[in-house]
């Protein structure tokens, strides 16, 4: 920016009656970097009441914008050196466009990338903060300007659905669910879908680092804003490019969370403005380098997506490695400068052989478990159900009824080549389009998804703890599928379904919660136990075993860990819940069938074998912001006979 029209103005603030600084809110309160319809308004229209800025989401608009929407850039001319002309402002569920302010001092700016995507007021210091100012042919970043009057605002509109210009976004009915139809002709329930469209009129992502670790990355991608040499490739251990011509999986899945929007090309991420870094885990060593891979450049990535883990539709338990637990444990508390990096993992697509319980990463207490809808706001028929599921995104079902539309490896290789089928089931890609593809499914897609909200929430309050991104998460999730007779309401007042979890993430509705936010007090342990042998029960009468925890001065749980050590031949016979002091009752297992898949075309039932002997933990999320103190009730039934309960505890997390 020309340093000659940024001088002294010289008006003091005193000199402004409170009528002006009334104007100046009205017209200092939104983002640059999204959009929304524009209606004309008068510019001598009386400004709304003075009162601080909200960075909230509004509600949603009905009916949902389609058409994409247009902000005018903010921009300052050497002409009229005392004013800039702020291009778009929201405040109070309005979007003002052109405002024109006068200003007294340059405070900050430079040529770095922006640090937010909206411009924003203080009506303490009447400072203004305005990511991308444009002067002539040149464009300034992070400008900081003391804000003097306000001389005309060119228009204002309720605030909308932002709808962006990339071509495919249409089709991306997770982002926006209008009733499109899959290929099988079958629409979709309008209005299942993530609510990201009002939530991108205040945030989109920008400055949020979100690692991708999985098969590979698409580092070259026409659609990705990637952070130049810092991706991991596991095949040679080094910096490098994670892309391989079978690393479609995780192009696909980064691109559902971060693909740029906004750029008239391809798709749209949730968080389109967020940049990314591939690690090809799963190319490699899960074993030898998967700790490491959930650690890589702690001090620079604020999220780690995961869809990947133990295999799917064996009906067993696969407990997590100690090393990996530590890795997870210093990111939560050493990564982001101590506030936690934020760990979302599929909670897995075996269903109905698997549940997400018996998986030891997903069921971990510093990761975010995330199931899988399809276009009616159901569970996908794949989707493992689960006392420690979060929340859920979206997958769709298969590639012939309806699933997501995501990038693709460039050209070729990958999902789609633009031209033919890879397997048997007739071609239903994109044509000529083999950049982009509409068949990537799974918990693998819903995960990546909810870790672009996360990222939403990190760029509206970059304060928040990874407990309290849980927490909003949570709190704010919406109830899909109400007529489930699996809904109840736990002892702190949240619905929760083994199926859903605590629902469908909401973007809007979290975002709006992370503006005023405040922090979760520091987190809190504690521990009971109960260790005197006892026979199990059948199923019908099962053994009832307690535990009593008191004094543990949690008020709300966050979380439970739950160790059953059992002498029981076969865990696929067994059924075993635990109910909270508050009377909420979480499945941790039920009977079910374990299969040997080591051949795909002759899968072999088998016996599940004695996976509780010595101990395996299961993590519940349900019972959160219930009370920790009082009876803890552990039911063991099993339908064979002879089978013994050794010990078992809990760990409260809460505060």
């Amino acid at each position: 920016m020309h340093h000659a029209g940024f001088s002294v103005f010289g008006l003091a603030r005193a000199q402004w009656p409170a009528v002006l600084a009334a104007a100046v809110l009205a017209a200092c309160g939104g983002g640059d970097e999204s959009s929304s319809p524009t209606a004309s308004a008068s510019p001598s229209a009386s400004p709304h009441a003075a009162v601080p800025l909200a960075r909230s989401a509004g509600p949603l608009a009905s009916p949902a914008a389609t058409t994409p929407t247009v902000l005018p850039p903010t921009t300052f001319s050497l002409t009229t050196p005392d004013r800039v002309t702020v291009g778009s402002i929201v405040l109070n569920g309005m979007r003002y466009n052109d405002v024109v302010v006068t200003w007294g001092q340059l405070l900050a700016g430079g040529l770095d990338a922006p640090r937010t995507s909206y411009n924003s007021f203080d009506p303490g210091t009447f400072r203004a903060t305005l990511p991308k100012v444009q002067v002539g042919d040149t464009t300034y970043t992070n400008i900081v300007i003391s804000v003097t009057g306000l001389v005309s605002v060119g228009s204002a509109a309720p605030v909308g659905p932002m709808i962006p210009n990339d071509p495919l976004f249409g089709d991306q009915w997770h982002l926006l669910n209008t009733g499109q139809a899959g290929p099988n002709g079958t629409p979709g329930l309008a209005g299942e879908d993530l609510r990201t469209t009002m939530a991108w009129n205040y945030v989109t992502g920008t400055g949020i680092r979100i690692a991708v670790v999985d098969d590979g990355l698409d580092i070259t991608h026409e659609d990705f804003k990637v952070v130049p040499g810092k991706s991991w490739d596991y095949r040679v251990d080094a910096y490098g490019d994670p892309s391989s011509a079978t690393g479609s999986h995780g192009t696909s899945c980064g691109a559902l969370a971060a693909a740029q929007g906004q750029n008239g090309i391809g798709v749209t991420g949730v968080a389109f403005n967020a940049s990314v870094v591939g690690y090809n885990l799963l190319a490699a060593n899960i074993d030898q380098f998967g700790a490491g891979a959930v650690v890589k450049d702690l001090a620079d990535n604020h999220i780690y997506t995961n869809s990947y883990g133990a295999p799917d539709g064996t009906g067993q338990a696969f407990a997590s490695g100690q090393a990996w637990r530590d890795a997870i444990d210093t990111g939560t508390t050493s990564g982001r400068g101590g506030k936690g990096v934020i760990y979302t993992w599929a909670a897995g697509n075996g269903a109905p052989s698997d549940r997400s319980d018996h998986d030891g990463q997903a069921n971990y207490q510093g990761v975010f478990a995330i199931g899988s809808l399809n276009d009616q706001g159901k569970r996908s028929s794949y989707s493992e159900p689960g006392s420690n599921i979060l929340v859920m995104g979206y997958g769709g079902e298969s590639c012939d009824t309806h699933t997501m539309t995501s990038a693709d490896i460039m050209g070729a290789a990958g999902y789609n080549n633009g031209a033919t089928s890879q397997n048997a089931e007739p071609y239903t890609d994109y044509q000529g389009q083999p950049n982009y593809t509409r068949c990537i499914n799974g918990t693998s897609s819903a995960t990546p998804e909810v870790a672009g909200i996360t990222a939403l929430l990190l760029e509206m309050n970059p304060a928040l703890g990874w407990r309290d991104v849980r927490a909003i998460l949570a709190r704010t999730a919406r109830k899909n599928d109400p007529t489930s007779p699996g809904w109840v309401t736990n002892g702190g007042g949240l619905g929760v379904n083994h199926e859903y979890g605590f629902g469908a993430a909401d973007a809007t509705a979290a975002v709006a919660a992370a503006g005023t936010w405040v922090n979760l007090p520091a987190q809190k342990t504690a521990t009971a136990a109960q260790a005197a042998p006892a026979l199990i029960g059948s199923t019908a009468t099962p053994l009832v075993s307690t535990v009593a925890l008191g004094g543990s001065g949690i008020s709300k749980l966050e979380f439970v860990d739950v160790t059953v050590d059992a002498n029981l031949p076969d865990f696929g016979t067994a059924d075993i819940t635990l109910t909270s002091p508050s009377g909420t009752v979480s499945t941790l297992t039920t009977p079910h069938q374990c299969r040997d898949l080591s051949d795909s075309s002759n899968p072999k039932t088998v016996a599940c074998g004695n996976s509780l002997q010595g101990g395996f933990r299961f993590g519940v999320v349900r019972l959160m912001d219930e009370p920790a103190d009082g009876t803890w009730t552990l039911r063991v039934g099993d339908q064979a006979s002879g089978s013994t309960l050794t010990a078992w505890s809990i760990k409260a997390y809460g505060h």
